[in-house]
């Protein structure tokens, strides 16, 4: 597994949970939790319930098993929902904090998307793209969702899942692509990601790795000196490229 991250790394949430297991997040919010931003507070209460769970024998071995792992996570998520609902101090009635959340939980070659809000999902396979997430926003506005995570007591995610091929990638990003969705504008995206977005990446190359993370101000000199990691960011961002 590949992973390129640009923007906001703060926005971003990379862990590989097993063997054969990661998982990748894009969060963007409203409002703060105990002063911390709703989105990166969502995101750290998913690492550390992760990181806690981890430490159980049975939870290490679901987790290479793409539903056991799949049902696991939800659960994480449902957890770390009421947590951000309740310590947000919201109520049915008036929601003051919340966040926007696009995650990917890949096991083996079954990759399993999960969202809720403003943020968007991608899968890039050769030349093709198509999106894996619907936006919940309700205009332009990016407080303005019809469905938030930490928003109501109960865990309301969209989840969906498919086979990966040797060479796709998923693209989880802190906004939607406006208007027509290409390699070329899904490029643009990844090269210039909105102030305080973050935009991530996963190259799925069909074999046990560690995910490598990149970024930093060495731009593309740092791409070139990683070798075939570059090939992929490039080729991602260039509408002239051949399919990966």
């Amino acid at each position: 597994m590949d992973v390129a991250i640009r923007g906001d790394r703060a926005t971003t949430l990379t862990m590989q949970l097993g063997a054969r297991t990661w998982l990748f997040a894009v969060s963007q919010g409203f409002g703060t939790i105990d002063g911390v931003p709703a989105g990166r507070a969502a995101l750290a209460r998913v690492r550390s319930s992760c990181e806690r769970r981890l430490r159980a024998e049975r939870v290490r071995r679901a987790l290479d098993r793409p539903q056991p792992a799949a049902t696991l996570m939800l659960g994480i998520l449902a957890r770390v929902n009421r947590e951000l609902f309740v310590r947000g101090a919201g109520h049915d009635d008036y929601v003051v904090s919340g966040a926007s959340l696009s995650a990917a939980l890949i096991v083996g070659n079954q990759a399993f998307v999960m969202h809720a809000g403003g943020t968007a999902a991608y899968l890039l396979h050769g030349d093709e793209v198509s999106a894996l997430t619907e936006s919940d926003a309700l205009g332009e506005s990016p407080t303005l969702l019809s469905r938030a995570f930490g928003a109501t007591p109960a865990l309301d995610v969209a989840v969906s899942s498919m086979q990966l091929r040797d060479g796709d990638a998923i693209v989880l990003s802190g906004h939607p692509v406006r208007g027509t969705l290409d390699r070329e504008s899904l490029g643009a995206l990844f090269e210039h990601p909105s102030q305080n977005d973050g935009v991530l990446a996963a190259r799925f190359k069909g074999e046990d790795a560690l995910p490598q993370a990149i970024d930093g101000p060495s731009g593309r000199a740092e791409w070139a000196r990683l070798g075939a990691i570059a090939a992929f960011v490039l080729a991602l961002i260039a509408t002239t490229a051949p399919a990966l």
